[in-house]
């Protein structure tokens, strides 16, 4: 085996690498439905809204699958917030943007805070693309609290564009695991 310096056991190693193809699935599902909530938001707001509660679930089940890579009880609080909070305006439909936007914007200041901490902890193949990823929901959080007044059209934008990102950084990592995986095989 080469050594390649990672502060990794190989049997975690290969186990994550095992599964390149589920980061890969969530990557292609977050960025499809990230293009979704960007570039058909004028169809319905009830609609938009709906697919922002979506977003936040589909977000928060990802966060989950992949909180075992943190190896930190923060990715588990992250999956579980942004699950909750997208069930939350699924719930209520007709919440107050303000609302939708606060519960939207903490759970992603509190995803990207997670994402950022196992990126900076690990330091794996791919780590940078988990940190930029944590940063830009840190960033899209705060805008979404900044802006508690904006239509749920600028939020279903935001949270589009988050969510294209974090597909990006998910199908970048993905592709890393699987080059990773190559290289453990032979």
């Amino acid at each position: 085996m080469a050594d390649f310096g990672w502060p990794v056991e190989r049997e975690g190693l290969e186990r994550a690498s095992s599964r390149w193809w589920v980061f890969l699935l969530l990557g292609v599902a977050a960025a499809a439905l990230g293009l979704l909530l960007m570039f058909d938001l004028f169809t319905a707001v009830r609609t938009v809204a709906l697919l922002a509660a979506f977003g936040l679930m589909v977000t928060g089940l990802g966060e989950l699958v992949s909180a075992g890579r943190y190896r930190s009880i923060l990715g588990i609080v992250a999956g579980v917030v942004l699950f909750v909070a997208g069930v939350l305006a699924a719930l209520w439909p007709d919440i107050t943007l303000w609302v939708l936007a606060v519960v939207a914007g903490i759970g992603l200041i509190i995803s990207g805070a997670a994402r950022i901490m196992g990126a900076l902890a690990l330091r794996v193949e791919g780590w940078g693309w988990l940190f930029v990823g944590g940063a830009l929901s840190v960033v899209v959080g705060f805008l979404a609290i900044g802006w508690p007044d904006v239509t749920i059209l600028a939020l279903g934008l935001l949270l589009g564009i988050r969510m294209l990102l974090f597909g990006i950084s998910e199908i970048a990592f993905a592709l890393a695991l699987h080059d990773v995986r190559g290289s453990l095989q032979q």
